[in-house]
């Protein structure tokens, strides 16, 4: 088929997939050739158009033979969202491999053990990461590591690390054709298990390649879509923005400086972008830390918003105080390659606290404890199925054994379905408290904190009680402060909520602890937290 036949099929992005077996690095080639001179990637200071990023990727490919990955193989890339990254992680899956993107740097919490368990064969990562995992166990146990910075330091090539820069010099910019098929592995995104480990999850391209096309179909993306993105690419949110804009031939705005609020709305407003994706704290952030009343983005057509569940409270504010533009709530998992749920922005008020219906291609059911299907309003476990969802874990049959069956993807979330099927969370099977004969879904009260005028951040667990097993305890952090703010938010909770679900107290933090690269709340160190508080029953 000529390149002319293509372009006159219905819609050239779909039409293509079939041309590349709904490969990865097959819609960087496919939009490379639509329209090589598009920009792909904008940075503070570069752009690069896709006729470059795929060069560059092939480059890395090519680099990746010279070093033995086969098909199959693993290669390692812990970089900060940027040019090198987006094209470490296609060059590796151009020559075969799977992509293992990992947070860079001396905090990341995850690449030691995923270096462990997936055993690569390569790795390329920052000056930082270098010398914070040089070490035998970590990334000296890998047969080649490329440092992406010039600058590595003669400490770095004395331990055997190479420069990528300087590699890529002897790398040819064309194409290498490598036998793969859209059921190999693209990635394994690490992320913790029930037991904090981190796992690897598996996924296809198949899997990427579906879930990016669904949510395309229902963001009604083009080529002139141009997303912000503070998602780190080492989490399937941000790869999800990265495998949305390649399919059509958008833009992706790199913006790493999420931190700071009133830096990613004037990068907004400067490069026009016509959409934003963010988790409930970046959110929060720039509702109470940020001039968001101020800003102007008249090209601003949507927000998305997943990683978390945010409290309708907070959406609404949204709605009220933020930019004109249509707002998506969604839901997935990094088991489903991203999205699983979304709320179209017309039933936010009509279906306040929903997660919304399946995507298109995906089916989840609510299954009761006894195994048989939620009646509408009967509260069970979400369970997925679809071309989007993981084959399982990384050398770890117990774990895939426990999530995955015939029934599909046990999400471990509980919550319901209404009349209408759409769906609604009330928390995760491990988020329950358990108060005497009582089970306590710790998102409810979580809902009712927000409402209050002085919350910024809430978060609820449980707390060991020598009468009735366990209590809840709530850990806030405040827009204002409050006298007495314990007693005025359980006061606050009593008001709303049956008395067994009232926080036995709330203490308040400056910020809540997050998830080291993702702005999520780190659950795990409040249970830690709550560990140490004891209540007894009032005589």
């Amino acid at each position: 088929m000529t390149e002319e036949a293509k372009l006159c099929l219905p819609w050239a992005p779909f039409a293509t997939l079939l041309l590349n077996q709904m490969l990865v690095h097959g819609l960087l080639e496919d939009s490379a050739r639509r329209a090589p001179d598009v920009v792909a990637l904008i940075e503070s200071r570069r752009q690069t158009t896709y006729r470059s990023l795929d060069r560059l990727a092939n480059q890395i490919a090519h680099l990746c033979h010279a070093c033995g990955v086969d098909r199959g193989d693993r290669v390692v890339i812990a970089l900060e969202n940027s040019l090198e990254m987006v094209a470490a992680y296609l060059g590796a899956q151009k020559a075969g491999g799977v992509a293992v993107p990992l947070l860079p740097g001396p905090r990341s919490d995850r690449l030691g053990a995923a270096v462990r368990d997936c055993l690569p064969r390569m790795a390329i990562v920052d000056t930082a990461t270098a010398r914070a995992f040089g070490g035998r166990d970590q990334l000296g146990s890998i047969p080649h590591v490329f440092v992406a910075e010039a600058d590595g330091g003669p400490e770095l090539s004395a331990g055997g690390f190479g420069s990528l820069s300087a590699a890529l010099e002897a790398c040819s910019p064309d194409p290498r054709s490598v036998p793969v098929v859209d059921t190999d592995l693209a990635a394994i995104i690490y992320t913790s298990g029930s037991t904090g480990s981190p796992r690897g999850v598996m996924l296809s391209h198949r899997n990427f390649v579906t879930n990016a096309t669904a949510i395309v179909s229902y963001l009604g993306l083009s080529a002139s879509d141009r997303v912000l993105c503070v998602l780190p690419f080492s989490y399937v949110y941000g790869l999800s923005l990265l495998h949305t804009h390649l399919l059509v031939g958008g833009s992706i705005v790199i913006e790493n400086r999420s931190a700071f609020p009133n830096v990613v709305l004037r990068s907004m407003a400067v490069h026009e972008v016509t959409g934003f994706a963010g988790v409930p704290s970046t959110f929060a952030l720039m509702l109470h830390r940020s001039s968001l009343a101020e800003a102007q983005l008249p090209h601003l057509r949507y927000v998305t918003q997943a990683g978390g569940a945010m409290p309708p409270a907070r959406v609404m504010e949204w709605i009220q105080r933020g930019p004109r533009a249509d707002f998506y709530v969604m839901y997935g998992a990094t088991e489903a390659a991203a999205r699983l749920t979304f709320l179209p922005p017309a039933d936010l008020q009509r279906k306040p606290g929903s997660i919304g219906r399946p995507i298109p291609g995906v089916g989840i059911r609510v299954i009761t404890e006894e195994g048989r299907d939620a009646r509408p309003g009967e509260v069970g476990e979400l369970v997925a199925r679809g071309s989007n969802i993981s084959a399982g874990y990384w050398r770890n049959e117990a774990e895939t054994h426990a999530r995955f069956s015939p029934e599909g993807y046990h999400t471990g979330d509980l919550g319901y379905a209404d009349e209408e099927g759409f769906l609604y969370l009330v928390g995760r099977q491990h988020d329950m408290i358990k108060v005497g004969a009582h089970r306590v879904g710790a998102r409810e009260i979580e809902d009712v904190l927000h409402t209050h005028p002085a919350v910024y951040e809430a978060a609820v667990v449980a707390a060991p009680h020598d009468l009735l097993g366990e209590v809840p305890v709530a850990f806030v952090a405040l827009k204002t402060p409050v006298a007495d703010a314990s007693q005025e938010l359980r006061a606050h909770c009593a008001a709303c909520l049956a008395a067994h679900k009232v926080p036995q107290t709330a203490v308040v933090l400056p910020e809540l602890p997050k998830l080291e690269g993702r702005d999520k709340v780190d659950r795990a160190s409040l249970r830690a937290l709550a560990a140490g508080m004891r209540f007894e029953a009032v005589p």
